[in-house]
């Protein structure tokens, strides 16, 4: 579909939405054809709410956006399970409340249902399938926690305890440089530049960073390379993997295990005394610690230095 991702937002969602209609008679038309759970439910029916239709059309939009910046993709009829999974870990990364990642979901899987209907009404032969249970299950994990801070105890015995060689490399990467996981994946040659530095490149109308890693970090990641893909020259690995790696690793090594994203307030919270050590003012740190995390706000590394 081309235009504006505006446009093919609305034109997605206007497949399902239903202003005037009667929900209570929808929901009992999907029992009858035997749907059971509200979930099941939900992905059955369409939208009856204005303020509803409003805020999913927004989230779609913004989750659009984040596809094209990261992966290039322009065309809504496009998406991908990979995507929205990729778009929600990184809400994840950024801390967003529990409650605000159920509201994400519950509108990227009524995008899901709006592009089937939209499929079926212009005979594409598209269907679309976007499981998000692992990326719910991790926020389950992560998100409902109740104690303040998600760094690990002891990051470099939970490192020590990784068993396969390449993910032990990618989490040495995760706690000395902040990244998220996504931005480890698909990485080439391009993102590795002078003086050990690995630069996170965000896509068209993103910002990439450039963050400093130590001499042998630095040579241990870009030997990744060596398994990079023929086709592309990007190194990928299974990110469900990894995280059960980790999971697997804070076990044997006695901690509780708080996510990926966990590696990411270890770096925050001890690049941050680092470089009040070093003199600069509250200010000046925050600031270059959000900088180094890849945040746009800095009440959102202030919730990792908690």
């Amino acid at each position: 579909m081309r235009g504006s991702v505006a446009y093919q937002v609305h034109q997605v969602f206007a497949e399902i939405i239903h202003f005037g209609e009667s929900k209570h008679e929808a929901k009992a038309q999907a029992r009858s054809e035997g749907a059971r759970t509200w979930h099941d439910i939900g992905k059955n029916i369409g939208i009856y709410s204005y303020r509803t239709a409003d805020q999913y059309r927004d989230i779609a939009k913004e989750a659009l956006k984040y596809v094209k910046e990261q992966f290039g993709i322009k065309d809504i009829e496009k998406l991908s399970s990979e995507h929205i999974q990729a778009y929600l870990e990184n809400k994840i990364a950024d801390g967003i409340k529990y409650s605000t990642f159920q509201n994400y979901a519950a509108a990227l899987e009524k995008l899901e249902v709006a592009l089937n209907e939209y499929a079926k009404s212009h005979n594409t032969d598209r269907e679309y399938h976007f499981d998000l249970s692992s990326v719910r299950e991790q926020a389950r994990e992560v998100l409902e926690r109740t104690q303040t801070t998600r760094a690990y105890e002891n990051p470099k015995a939970l490192i020590e305890n990784i068993q396969n060689s390449d993910y032990k490399i990618i989490a040495q990467a995760q706690y000395e440089g902040g990244f998220r996981i996504s931005e480890l994946n698909h990485m080439s040659k391009e993102n590795f530049k002078d003086n050990n530095t690995f630069q996170v490149i965000s896509g068209k109308g993103g910002k990439d960073r450039e963050v400093p890693l130590s001499s042998q970090t630095y040579k241990t990641l870009k030997s990744l390379l060596n398994k990079a893909d023929p086709a592309d020259g990007k190194y990928k690995f299974d990110m469900n993997d990894y995280r059960n790696t980790l999971k697997e690793a804070a076990q044997a090594s006695n901690q509780e295990y708080t996510g990926s994203h966990g590696l990411r307030w270890n770096f925050a919270q001890e690049k941050f005394s680092e470089l009040q050590q070093q003199g600069k003012t509250y200010e000046q740190a925050l600031q270059e610690v959000s900088y180094l995390l890849g945040h746009e706000r800095a009440d959102i590394t202030e919730h990792y230095l908690r």
